[in-house]
């Protein structure tokens, strides 16, 4: 049986699962149309032509993950084991299959197919944040991933009745840095970078796409909406979704072409359930001090760490100016 247990000397969660024999795999690829019978039934669906759930017809597909790490049937329990801090696995685990199309990429998507895929994510996104039970979701995106048991094109959405280590150490620095300056952190390196411009690669009228001042590994890339909003989901126009897509799609095309069509994690990082508090005024400032975005960190090689401490032999000016000059129009 799962269960979420809480390291009291670094205040991290881990979850432990028993060892399972994992989930075949029919041969056929379950994501293509045709195969839906091969997956659990469907969340939710695009489909222009009327078509019933759980046929071919789809051009955006939601399902359940079929083994998944948290389920959202399963009863929501705490407690404590002495000093140590246990919860049960309570959440949700969502693939979003981002087209029909089996050899599509990131890449080849286009901009038309990636609106549908962002206009899904907030979709979700705002359909889990009712269940107060779930607390944190991260979208991830992965591409060429070792190990990887389906190359259909798709996107994972995790819920979970926690905040996940890495959001919560962004929320905690964001918070200190207005409590400080009274100032959003990311603004602030909006405004510093765009005027540098050493390591900025692309902006738009809505967004800014650069290379990190401190990033993890080589090419790293951050996309910044440069209107101010702690909420992904709520912040889904047009205009703002078209912008959003066309960057994607040039970026990870200049990926897939001059840079060598590196391995790559996509993550989208949005404001936690609000509704889902634990303390009184965990979130008072969030709407002002946090602010929605997404990481890309491709993996050119392994990241080395010492200690717990990136190593990163590639300066982010360097990386910011390749991306730029290899930009796919």
């Amino acid at each position: 049986m799962a269960d979420l247990r809480k390291d009291p000397t670094r205040g991290r969660w881990v979850l432990v699962r028993p060892r399972t024999d994992g989930v075949r795999l029919a041969d056929p690829c379950p994501f293509c149309p045709g195969n839906e019978s091969l997956t659990p039934p469907e969340i939710v669906a695009y489909r222009k032509d009327g078509s019933p759930a759980d046929s071919s017809g789809w051009s955006v597909r939601v399902i359940p993950e079929t083994d998944p790490y948290f389920r959202i049937e399963q009863q929501l329990v705490r407690e404590g084991i002495g000093l140590y801090d246990r919860l049960s696995p309570r959440g949700a685990t969502e693939l979003i299959v981002e087209s029909p199309a089996h050899e599509a990429t990131a890449a080849t998507l286009g901009q038309a197919q990636w609106e549908q895929v962002l206009w899904m994510y907030g979709e979700r996104i705002r359909d889990l944040k009712r269940d107060i039970h779930i607390r944190d979701l991260l979208v991830t995106r992965r591409h060429r991933a070792p190990g990887a048991r389906i190359t259909h094109p798709y996107s994972r959405l995790t819920a979970v009745p926690i905040i996940f280590d890495e959001v919560r150490r962004k929320l905690r620095e964001c918070r200190e840095y207005y409590e400080y300056k009274r100032r959003c952190v990311y603004c602030d390196i909006i405004r510093q970078e765009t005027v540098a411009e050493e390591r900025l690669i692309r902006q738009t009228e809505r967004f800014v796409v650069l290379s990190p001042y401190a990033p993890q590994s080589p090419s790293e890339v951050w996309i910044l909406p440069r209107q101010h909003h702690c909420a992904f989901e709520e912040i889904l126009t047009r205009e703002v979704v078209a912008d959003l897509a066309g960057l994607l799609a040039g970026y990870f095309g200049t990926l897939a072409g001059p840079l060598g069509d590196p391995s790559f994690e996509m993550t989208l990082y949005t404001a936690p359930n609000l509704a889902a508090k634990v303390l009184p005024g965990e979130w008072a400032t969030i709407a002002d001090d946090y602010h929605w975005h997404i990481e890309v960190v491709p993996e050119f090689h392994p990241r080395p760490r010492i200690g717990g401490i990136y190593v990163n032999e590639t300066p982010p000016e360097e990386a910011a100016r390749r991306v730029r000059e290899s930009w796919v129009a």
